[in-house]
């Protein structure tokens, strides 16, 4: 809730699927929890809310890094192509799992389907910091945006890689853990990101200036 009254500010212009994703995580946690108290945590309603609310958190993470991309190459004659690929991609990782996997719906594909996600979010991830450090001038607010999503969607693939080898109920929590402690580094950094000092700071000193007291 705090990054999303941040972002109500004014950032939420600039970031407005940031924005959508605060709102999504917070309808998930209120669809888990009537879930909950209506079926129980073993019921096949909470298991569908569980699942369908894990896999819309890995897709706007996904589209995070897509969008993030597209906006650090404003500018550059690259945009275009990138754009292009990066839209192929996106279509391409909403279609696969539903050619890779059957039945749909079920737990295995939500599981697979999440996975497949974040495995496509960290690769886009190394994409979207080769556009960063080929970019000369560079904006530090979108700097440490682009850090909180990339510490999330790599976090996230790692969770996955862990949950292979630690499924069983007594290691279980070690990958649940580490997922949740790379879930809240990334939102601190975005609350960060946003905090109103910072964005005081970039406008009393915009890049290329000197700051006051320097010849």
């Amino acid at each position: 809730m705090t990054l999303a009254v941040l972002l109500l500010r004014g950032a939420f212009r600039q970031y407005p699927l940031l924005l959508a994703y605060c709102g999504i995580e917070l309808a998930i946690v209120i669809g888990e929890g009537l879930a909950f108290n209506s079926a129980g945590m073993k019921s096949a309603l909470y298991r569908y809310v569980y699942w369908s609310g894990d896999l819309l958190h890995d897709l706007m993470l996904f589209l995070l890094v897509i969008t993030l991309t597209y906006k650090t190459l404003e500018g550059s004659p690259l945009r275009p192509a990138t754009s292009r690929m990066l839209t192929v991609i996106a279509v391409g990782a909403v279609a696969l799992p539903f050619v890779l996997y059957h039945p749909y719906f079920t737990g295995r594909w939500f599981r697979h389907t999440s996975q497949l996600l974040s495995l496509g979010a960290a690769f886009l991830n190394l994409l979207l910091w080769t556009a960063i450090i080929g970019t000369k001038k560079r904006d530090p607010q979108l700097l440490m945006v682009s850090a909180g999503v990339g510490i999330a969607v790599t976090g996230l693939a790692i969770y996955y890689g862990l949950l292979q080898f630690m499924s069983s109920d007594a290691v279980r929590w070690l990958p649940d853990l580490f997922h949740g402690m790379t879930h809240v580094a990334g939102i601190a950094i975005w609350c960060w990101a946003f905090r109103p000092a910072f964005g005081r700071r970039r406008v009393a000193d915009p890049p290329g200036q000197p700051v006051a007291g320097q010849v």
